[in-house]
């Protein structure tokens, strides 16, 4: 997460960030069938981003045979996702499809 700092009535952030900690990264594996899934959608509250993946969950429903599709929303389209969400895409779905709008 950005460092911040308030001085007054201002709030000043460093866009840097934060460096991740070193180690090998995996992708996880592929699923061999979207048939009888959850899938997730995650907008990033951008215009539009909520009806393009909208349309986009119902043709995948009809075609792949999901079960569910659960849509989610970031709070702000710069900032990354805040972990109470994260941890209900992570018990709520299969899959996520993550989308951006304008």
């Amino acid at each position: 997460m950005a460092e911040t700092v308030t001085i007054r009535n201002m709030r000043l952030v460093n866009p840097r960030g934060t460096d991740l900690a070193p180690g090998e990264f995996h992708l996880n594996s592929r699923l061999a069938s979207l048939s009888g899934k959850r899938l997730g959608l995650l907008e990033n509250s951008k215009a539009n981003s909520d009806k393009v993946l909208h349309e986009l969950g119902e043709i995948l429903k009809q075609k792949y045979g999901l079960t569910e599709v659960r849509y989610f929303s970031k709070h702000h389209a710069s900032l990354p996702t805040k972990p109470d969400v994260i941890q209900d895409i992570l018990n709520q779905v299969d899959v996520l499809i993550t989308g951006i709008g304008d």
